[in-house]
C-alpha cells in the first residue's frame, strides 16, 4: 500500500499536467477554483512534510483510492449527464465525503475540508477529470 500511496503524489502517467486551476476551468467549475486550491495545498504541506506514519500512509493511500474510485464511479457518469454543478457537488458530498468521513473517523480524525482537499489534490495530479 505504501508504494501505491507513492503512485497518487504523483502526477498520473499518461495525462497533460495542466494542474487544479486548468483542470477545474476544462470542466466548468471556475466556481470552486478559489476553495480548491486552499484545500488542496492544506492536504499537499501536511503530505510534503515527509514525516506521516505508516499508519497515516496508509489511511490516505485509503482515501485517495476510494475517492479517486468513487469520482469515475458516481461523479463523471452525473458530469457526462450535463447535470447542474449544484447536484453534482451534492453527490460528491453525499456520495464522497460524508461516508469516507464517516469511515475513517473512528480510525484518525480528520475533516471534511481535508477529504476535500484530498480530491482537488487528485485533479491536480491528472487523476480525477472534471470534463464533460
Amino acid at each position: 500500500m505504501i508504494e501505491d500511496f507513492q503512485e497518487f503524489l504523483t502526477p498520473r502517467a499518461g495525462r497533460n499536467i495542466i494542474g487544479l486551476d486548468n483542470k477545474l476551468i476544462e470542466g466548468g467549475r471556475e466556481d470552486l477554483l478559489e476553495d480548491a486550491a486552499y484545500l488542496e495545498s492544506r492536504f499537499a504541506r501536511r503530505v510534503s512534510k515527509g514525516q506521516l506514519s505508516e499508519k497515516e500512509q496508509v489511511v490516505y493511500y485509503h482515501c485517495l483510492s476510494k475517492i479517486n474510485s468513487y469520482f469515475k464511479s458516481y461523479i463523471i457518469p452525473q458530469i457526462k449527464a450535463n447535470e447542474s454543478n449544484v447536484k453534482i457537488d451534492s453527490y460528491i458530498q453525499e456520495k464522497i465525503i460524508d461516508p469516507l468521513y464517516k469511515e475513517i473517523a473512528i480510525v484518525q480524525p480528520m475533516s471534511m475540508d481535508m477529504i476535500s482537499g484530498m480530491l482537488y489534490f487528485l485533479t491536480g495530479k491528472c487523476h480525477i477529470r472534471w470534463k464533460k
